[in-house]
């Protein structure tokens, strides 16, 4: 894993200026193996190494063999060994053994749109063709990987963190207003826009040209998650044998193919299904000897390591795996100590309770010696395993009835978010509120409302609800120099789920989610996991926000002179929210976590500070 950073632009000063080379000195944590610089007379492109694969060559920036391109590429191509078997059969030299030059030589043979086609894996990258002066910039289908840019004049400016963007001085850090609205309802804003107005993410899927003489950037589409719906539709999975069969088959590939590493490799064991039935595939499959991570928590009804360690001692008797067990407990004031520090690595508002864990696993593992961990991140989407999904649907028909549009009852979590109290907050009359409030992700669920119900909502959590928990995964991992690996996401596994027909997706005469992986599950895990009621990824810090230390704690950020509470949203309601949620009137768990999170990353997001 690694950080990408570049400037596009004729501006000399510019590009000679020494705040580029502090620029990609802060994404040093996404890569402190190593680091490269290239520049000339357009462009200045830099990269930070966590060398993972070809560890003694692969540097970047990568210069291809006339010059004429250039690449510096954050994440892991999982089939580029054979990609790269068939670029020797075609008698075209390779000079290392690394991913990155396989990219950079289908791009200076095949070209955009058939590299994009070949590859499989996660990754961010930009190309730039010194000859035509075009930068051409990609993002992973299920945008594992992140990819910001933002465009002032004539320069353009692209990385993998925000921050890095900021740094340089050109793009103004003013907020994005607008999308207060959506991050309350969703906890992150969807689609390009970011909390800054001038700053935008690649989307999953696609890719951006910028010419050397306009340096508008011209967007395009080579993956979208409703053409391959509606592909896999029209082959429709309807026997249960084929469809355990192929998903086991795929799922097993997957697995072992995010295993490809130089360095030792780790697991994340969170005693839940998901990430259970990836270590038992892996064990299966012949590793040993690997190390197991699992988070704790202080309150035992949501303390999930008694099942992780049931899963790794049952695999060290039945294979004897030598799998070795190691459960990291963090007391509710470190978790709390870290939420400054990882919102400004985060560089937009913490979305999960569960994000403080998840860094402290990564941590202790990057202490052992381990750089990358494969995860269980992904199956619920893809497997249909959230209980707001039988919620929706058992409660879907009186919904309807009562004439609430099917894009409201996803869009607002099933009454997870109070639309009224957030206009309220947001200073919006509850009919002005439209799409320049709600974000892509409302228009998407407009546009697609016609779809099955169980499908619109998985869809729509597969193409945004992924996001999040991407971007969690990501600056989690990276803040401890760790990547993580998902081999539920991938795309061909996607393509596979979304061509099973409903009733293999969530058996309604049982009522059982997750249907076919928890009878795939039977081969490989111990029955107590399949049939344990599901907890999620969850924190003591759930607790903490109910009570009274947490009260005064967000009562001083939204007062605060410089808050965002205070400068952009309605402190009257906001202070009347505090008073009803802390004083047991009403349970607003959902908006006291999300003001929280933006206040302590208001507070943090120029540099770090204690709460």
């Amino acid at each position: 894993m690694c950080g990408i950073f570049g400037v596009f632009s004729s501006n000399q000063a510019l590009l000679n200026g020494t705040s580029n080379r502090l620029s990609l000195h802060l994404l040093d944590h996404r890569g402190p193996d190593d680091s490269g610089i290239y520049q000339d007379e357009d462009i200045f492109l830099g990269h930070t190494r966590l060398s993972i694969l070809d560890l003694s060559h692969g540097q970047q920036p990568m210069v291809s063999d006339h010059g004429r391109f250039v690449i510096v590429y954050n994440g892991e191509i999982y089939n580029y060994l054979t990609l790269r078997e068939e670029l020797l059969s075609k008698r075209i030299n390779l000079a290392t053994t690394s991913d990155t030059e396989v990219i950079l030589k289908l791009y200076q043979h095949y070209g955009v749109n058939d590299t994009l086609d070949m590859i499989e894996g996660m990754f961010a990258f930009g190309i730039w063709d010194k000859l035509e002066k075009v930068l051409f910039l990609a993002r992973d289908r299920i945008g594992e990987k992140p990819l910001y840019y933002a465009r002032t004049g004539q320069d353009f400016l692209f990385s993998s963190e925000i921050k890095s963007i900021l740094h340089t001085g050109i793009i103004s850090d003013e907020l994005n207003v607008d999308g207060f609205y959506e991050y309350f309802c969703r906890s992150k804003i969807s689609g390009e826009r970011t909390f800054y107005k001038d700053i935008y993410e690649i989307n999953p899927g696609h890719y951006v040209l910028v010419n050397f003489n306009d340096k508008t950037p011209v967007k395009r589409c080579y993956w979208d998650i409703i053409d391959n719906y509606k592909l896999g539709q029209e082959n429709m999975i309807v026997d249960k044998s084929d469809a355990i069969d192929s998903i086991e088959d795929c799922l097993l590939e997957s697995v072992n193919s995010r295993m490809l590493s130089d360095v030792p490799v780790g697991l994340l064991t969170s005693g839940g299904l998901d990430s259970s039935v990836a270590v038992s595939m892996l064990v299966k499959s012949g590793y040993q000897a690997m190390e197991c991570f699992c988070a704790s928590n202080q309150d035992n009804d949501i303390d999930e390591s008694p099942f992780a360690r049931l899963l790794v001692s049952y695999l060290n008797q039945q294979s004897e795996a030598g799998l070795a067990f190691n459960v990291i407990s963090n007391d509710i004031n470190t978790i709390v100590d870290a939420i400054p520090f990882l919102s400004y690595i985060h560089d937009e508002p913490l979305q999960y309770i569960s994000s403080m864990q998840m860094y402290a696993l990564c941590f202790s593992a990057r202490q052992r010696g381990i750089k990358v961990l494969i995860s269980g991140e992904g199956a619920d989407e893809i497997f249909c395993g959230y209980d707001r999904y039988e919620r929706t649907l058992m409660s879907a028909h009186n919904l309807v009835s009562n004439r609430t549009k099917i894009e409201d009852i996803l869009y607002y979590g099933g009454g997870l978010n109070n639309a009224e109290l957030v206009s309220q907050i947001c200073g919006i009359v509850p009919t002005n509120v439209d799409e320049r409030f709600c974000g892509e992700s409302y228009r998407w669920l407009q546009d697609n409302s016609s779809l099955p119900l169980l499908e619109l909502m998985m869809l729509y959590d597969q193409r945004y609800r992924l996001q999040t928990i991407n971007q969690r995964q990501d600056r989690m991992g990276m803040a401890a120099s760790i990547e993580l690996r998902q081999p539920f996401l991938n795309y061909r596994l996607v393509n596979l789920a979304n061509s099973l027909h409903t009733s293999l997706r969530f058996d309604t005469s049982r009522r059982t989610r997750k249907y076919m992986l928890k009878q795939i599950g039977e081969q490989y895990v111990p029955r107590e996991i399949i049939d344990r009621r599901k907890i999620g990824f969850p924190s003591d810090l759930t607790l903490w926000l109910q009570g009274k230390q947490s009260h005064k704690i967000v009562s001083h950020l939204v007062d605060d002179k410089d808050s965002i509470s205070r400068n952009y949203l309605s402190l009257d309601v906001i202070k009347k929210v505090l008073d009803s949620h802390y004083n047991s009137k009403h349970n607003y768990d959902v908006l006291i976590r999300s003001l929280f999170f933006m206040e302590v990353w208001n507070k943090n997001r120029m540099g770090f500070k204690d709460i």
